[in-house]
Parts: structure tokens; sequence; C-alpha cells
């Protein structure tokens, strides 16, 4: 690799992380009031998916919301994520309500699970839970899981989230049904076998259907232990749509298998070509999206963005100590940059940042480094420029001058050009305004005289060739 390919590399690095930070949305402050917050489970559940369900439910709580809808339609994912969620929305402390919709939607495998781990269920007309047995992705594609002990842990957990509810009552039986048996309910049978509460063709439809529902989920002993105790308000209240920081959005693209393999295939690639040439531009970029390539295969999130803000700050000070092309700078601002996204929000346990202040902390943080990565690419920029100018003291040999003064032959005196008064050593005695070629420059003195240099020989096969042409043009 040249050096000239080092920073291009990082543009074009800059250019695909840029795409991918504005993929995902800005976090955006929900107003309080009578409001529920609606939040959507669309996709296949993954990391991303934690963190997203993380913030709704924070915001929920934190935002005065009368409760938390979730919208399924989803074909299932991964268990240990899905687990997490369904703890997330069993410990909220309000209304949770579950929908599976519009219609024709699907709370599939985990959907389910997530279904069941809400106060209140509905399904739209047409819409489908069930299939819950869990399933590996092997060399021959998807299959499922037999192992005994796996099979009878995922009921038992299922089985207990459904044996919370108490009010309304649900049926606990259904658990090995849907996870050994593969079950698949349409909403009439979910209801009527006590898997869900209401059919709903709506959000609208289920508010208005939940209002005044109690809810009591319960451990039975002894001794009981109430884990939720709520009669759900929600008459009238206004449906915001949750919207997630775009920490979680950047994530969400990071976490399709798809994006984490190619990132992970073409940072490998892109060490080993820079490892085999000259330069640094390919090695720093394949670092980049290595780490990028971790946090998207499930990898925890904060430690790798403080690692990336370390490796940022690395790269800056070794650009400061180091003369070169800014690969070593630009590598350290999208490290810092990607880093600080990553970072904000902190979500300790019990310690919610809200919206306002996160990006007043990315502001914080990002103000800096953009300011300093603009006027990295501007010197960059003057650096080529400077470097692709024709050489100004070369340029000079053959152009005309004028004397200022009158100068005697080998003596010192001035001669003016382009505007400029130089030092001069004439090979005759000049007087004021005498016109004069220069023939030489020596640092800052110019050999001139009065005759204009002579054309340089032409090479033997130049005159040759020339000779050739006149001759076939006669």
């Amino acid at each position: 690799m040249t050096s000239t390919s080092a920073p291009r590399s990082l543009f074009i690095l800059g250019i695909v992380i840029g795409a991918l930070l504005f993929a995902g949305l800005a976090p955006d402050a929900q107003a309080q009031g009578g409001r529920v917050l609606l939040a959507e489970i669309s996709d296949a559940i993954d990391g991303s998916t934690l963190e997203y369900m993380r913030e709704a439910v924070d915001e929920a709580k934190l935002g005065g919301y009368a409760a938390l809808v979730v919208r399924f339609d989803t074909p299932g994912g991964a268990l240990a994520e899905t687990e997490a969620i369904a703890s997330l929305l069993l410990d909220a402390n309000l209304p949770v309500l579950g929908w599976v919709g519009p219609v024709g939607a699907h709370a599939w495998s985990a959907g389910t699970i997530l279904l069941e781990s809400t106060d209140l269920a509905a399904m739209a007309p047409g819409s489908t839970i069930g299939s819950v047995q869990p399933v590996v992705i092997g060399p021959s594609g998807v299959e499922p899981v037999t192992d005994e002990k796996i099979i009878q842990a995922v009921v038992q957990s299922l089985r207990a989230k459904i044996a919370l509810h108490v009010i309304p009552d649900r049926n606990e039986s259904l658990a090995e049904r849907f996870v050994v048996d593969n079950l698949n309910l349409n909403p009439s049978d979910a209801r009527r076998l006590g898997a869900t509460e209401f059919v709903a063709d709506s959000v609208q439809d289920l508010l208005a259907q939940a209002d005044g529902q109690r809810v009591l989920l319960q451990e039975v002993g002894p001794p009981a232990v109430t884990v939720k105790d709520f009669v759900v308000a929600v008459a009238g209240a206004e449906v915001v749509t949750f919207r997630p920081s775009l920490r979680v959005g950047f994530l969400s693209v990071l976490s399709d298998p798809l994006i984490s393999s190619l990132l992970l295939i073409l940072g490998i690639y892109l060490l080993i070509f820079g490892l085999s040439a000259p330069g640094y531009g390919a090695e720093i970029a394949g670092i980049i999206v290595l780490l990028l390539a971790i946090i998207g295969l499930g990898f925890s999130v904060d430690p790798i963005a403080i690692l990336l803000i370390v490796i940022g700050v690395i790269f800056i000070v070794v650009e400061l100590k180091t003369p070169g092309f800014g690969a070593f700078g630009i590598a350290g601002i999208l490290s810092i940059i990607i880093g600080a996204v990553f970072l904000a929000p902190l979500r300790p346990p019990d310690f919610f940042v809200s919206p306002e202040y996160q990006a007043l902390f990315l502001l914080a943080l990002l103000a800096p480094t953009i300011s300093f990565g603009a006027f990295l690419l501007f010197a960059v920029y003057k650096v080529m420029e400077v470097r692709r100018r024709k050489p100004t003291i070369g340029a000079m040999v053959g152009d005309s001058a004028e004397a200022v003064d009158a100068i005697r032959a080998g003596e010192t005196g001035y001669v003016r050009y382009a505007g400029e008064l130089w030092q001069s050593i004439p090979t005759e005695d000049l007087t004021p305004g005498t016109k004069v070629y220069i023939r030489a420059v020596e640092g800052i003195v110019l050999r001139v005289s009065t005759s204009p240099p002579a054309r340089p020989a032409e090479p033997a096969v130049k005159r040759g060739l020339a000779s050739l042409l006149r001759r076939k043009s006669a």
C-alpha cells in the first residue's frame, strides 16, 4: 500500500460508519401525562432487542406513562436475550400490555414467551402464537433441539411465567404443549384456552378492553409473593411510539448476522492486506471494523466502547507525534465517535440518564473531537495541495527579471522577479531596468544573465523521429 492510500482507506471506512450511525434514530424526549408508551418487537430477537426494551421499560417507568404496550410481530430469536427481556417486563412497576398485531402478525417461539410475560395479552385477528421448541443453527441449517434437559428447562421457565398470572388467570399447562408439541394458537383459541385475555384489532381496541382490569402477578407460596398488583387505567390515553437512542439504532444494524459476518471478514482481510504492504491505513481500518463485528456478534458493548475511545486517544497522540498523512488522526476520531455513541446512554441498574442528558453527553464528547477532526482534515488537504503544487524554485529557471540596481558582473545586487526583490549575481554588468534571465537558483540568490538560456538539446531518438516525420510529410 502506498502512503496516499492510507487516508483513502480510512475515508471510505468513515463513510460506511457514518451511514451506519445515521441508520439509527436519535433519542427523543417523551412528554408526560395520560399516555401509554408503545414499543415494537418486529424482527428477530437479539442483543439489540434487549437494549431497545431496556430503554423502553426505563422510559415508561420514569416518564410517567400509564402503561407500556409491546407490539409483537417476530419469528423468535435468541433464548438468553428473550429471558432477559421477559424479566424486564415482569419486573416493571407499571402495567405491561402485549399485542400481537396488526392483522396477520405472529409471535412465534421467543415471541410467545415474551407475550406470556406481559400482564395482559391480546392478539389481532389472523395472528398466530406458538412453536416454542428451541432450535439451533447447524451445518444443515435450522435444527430443533431434542435434548430433554434443555426442553424441560424451557418448559419450566415458561410455566413459571404463566403461573405468575393470578388475575387474570392463565393456563400454565399450555407451557408444555407450546414447547414439546409446538402448539400454535389463533386469537380465539388463545383466549379460550387461557393463553391471552383479548382479541383486539388495534392498540386503541386493546386499551379500551384493558381499562379497569385488575392485574395481579403473584408467586404462589407459601408464602405468597406479590410481584404486581394494579388496576389498569388507560381510558382515552394517548399512544406515544417509543424512539430508541442512536446507540440502539446503531447496535441493531451491527447485530444483523449478515452485516456482522461481513464486517468480521472485511476486518480480517484488511489486517492481512495492511500487514503485507507498507503503510498504516488498512491495519487501522481493520482494527476498527473487527471491533464493530465483535459488538455485532453479541459481545458486551460497554467495555468495547471504552476500548474504542482509548484506541482513539492513542491514535491521535501517535498522529501528533508522527508526521504523516493523518491516517492515525482520522482513525482516532472515528474510534472516539463510535465509542461515544455506544458509551451513552449510561444505564447502571438504579440510575436513568434522560434523553436530554444523553444528547448533552454526546455533544460534550463529540464537539471537540469533530472540531479536531475538521482541523486535521483541513491540514491534510493543505499538505496534499502543497505536494501536488509545481515546484516554485525549479520553475524560475529560464524566466525573465529586471535589474533594479546597477550591478557589476560577479557582484551582488537586486532584481525584480514576479513583483518581488531577489538578490542576484549577474554574469555581465547591468544598469537599472536591464532585462535579465535566471540561469540558476542558489538558495535565495539568483544567477542571471542578459542572454536567454539555450534550448536544451533534444535526445538523439527524438531528433531522429522528428526527422522521419518531416520526410514522410514531404
